[in-house]
């Protein structure tokens, strides 16, 4: 019974570690998680509240870059000079001099941020709650550390005392 436990235990581990593997690979310049047209987006305000929230997951269609009013967009924006990723719905479209657009969002103050549509990567598909602080947390080097390699240690030196107490009982 605690072998098939501990089995478990090292396969779970296991996926995990190569889920982390394989969505390291296909972080983007940008910072979003991509996979061929779809993208993975950590939600960092409660602007779009209930839909999403700090911390849950966003998946986007990176493909679907032509928008309009009330569809809800995953952009580059600049913030205290970094940019960053945010999620936000267009509030309106207008044109600039050069007749291209302009699309306003409206941020979690009250204010206007206007974008153009080089800054947006694409379009919202689904959330996935709370999956976006798990998975920010996973790929940085504590979390991989303290999720996958620090339990295997753990189970590695259990499995090793349990089986020496098992060799000593002989």
């Amino acid at each position: 019974m605690l072998k098939n436990i501990a089995l478990t235990i090292y396969v779970i581990i296991i996926g995990i570690a190569i889920g982390v593997v394989i969505l390291s690979n296909h972080i983007t310049n940008t910072g979003t998680i991509e996979f061929g047209s779809i993208a993975l987006v950590q939600v960092e305000s409660n602007v779009l509240e209930p839909e999403t929230v700090v911390g849950d997951l966003v998946v986007i269609d990176t493909t679907d870059t032509k928008v309009k009013e009330k569809d809800i967009v995953s952009y580059i924006t600049l913030e205290e000079g970094e940019s960053v990723i945010r999620t936000n719905a267009i509030a309106a479209i207008t044109k600039d001099k050069d007749d291209k657009n302009i699309y306003s969002l409206k941020t979690e103050d009250g204010t206007i941020e206007n974008i153009d549509g080089s800054c947006i990567l694409g379009t919202y598909q689904s959330t996935i709650p709370f999956a976006g602080k798990v998975l920010g947390y996973i790929l940085t080097q504590k979390g991989f550390f303290t999720v996958t390699l620090l339990p295997a240690v753990i189970l590695f030196f259990g499995t090793l005392l349990n089986f020496l107490l098992n060799l000593k009982k002989m």
